[in-house]
């Protein structure tokens, strides 16, 4: 199975990844726009979840924890825990953080344990990389092992060293990004694909514009 075509297939038929002119938070005016919160069935979850299996298995990714950063890295981690608890060797602790500290009951900003082990980060995206330095400070006092986040879509876009966000969090964090697509796949699959030709220009102008 090729889990990029699987996928950029999946996110279209649910309307997660949709082409056209889109503002983003950023102010930017992208022509595409992904929005992983429409995975919300099982089904997709599962699909994913095998998706994300063939790329572990691809980079041979050891672990003991997966992390979800709230909130849309919450569902994929405990659906990636469950779905691996079939496979023998695949034993897994999922953990996912609070936004807001909790100062009553079992407090604390996290929601699990660590247990020794890697510790391996899933979200849904990765743009200029904001939020994974934002997960990686809030983590730095439980001294956990991270060497890999795990993505749905890597932007590919310049983080704040006006590099790739995924090379920069490499360079500084020693975490290597693994992504089911990119947006170099996304462009590859409209080039190839007759309904959605169109788009290529424009996606490539952008991607020229904001990747290094």
């Amino acid at each position: 199975m090729d889990y990029k075509k699987t996928f950029i297939e999946l996110a279209i038929k649910k309307k997660a990844l949709q082409f056209g002119s889109f503002k983003l938070k950023s102010e930017r005016i992208s022509p595409y726009f992904f929005n992983s919160g429409v995975f919300s069935d099982g089904k997709s979850l599962s699909i994913i979840c095998n998706l994300f299996l063939q790329l572990i298995n691809d980079k041979q990714l050891k672990f003991t924890n997966i992390f979800g950063p709230a909130y849309k890295g919450i569902p994929l981690a405990s659906a990636l825990s469950t779905f691996l608890s079939s496979y023998e060797g695949y034993e897994t602790n999922f953990i996912y953080d609070r936004k807001d500290q909790k100062k009553h009951g079992e407090k604390g900003d996290i929601v699990g344990k660590f247990q020794d082990g890697n510790t391996l980060i899933v979200d849904d995206v990765i743009t200029a990389g904001t939020a994974i330095k934002s997960t990686l400070e809030k983590l730095e006092k439980y001294n956990i092992n991270t060497n890999s986040l795990l993505v749905l879509l890597d932007r590919q876009e310049k983080g704040s060293e006006d590099i790739h966000a995924s090379k920069e969090i490499k360079n500084k964090y020693n975490i290597e990004v693994y992504s089911l697509i990119n947006i170099s796949d996304i462009i590859n699959y409209v080039d190839k694909t007759e309904d959605f030709k169109i788009y290529k220009e424009d996606i490539v102008q952008y991607k020229n514009q904001y990747s290094s």
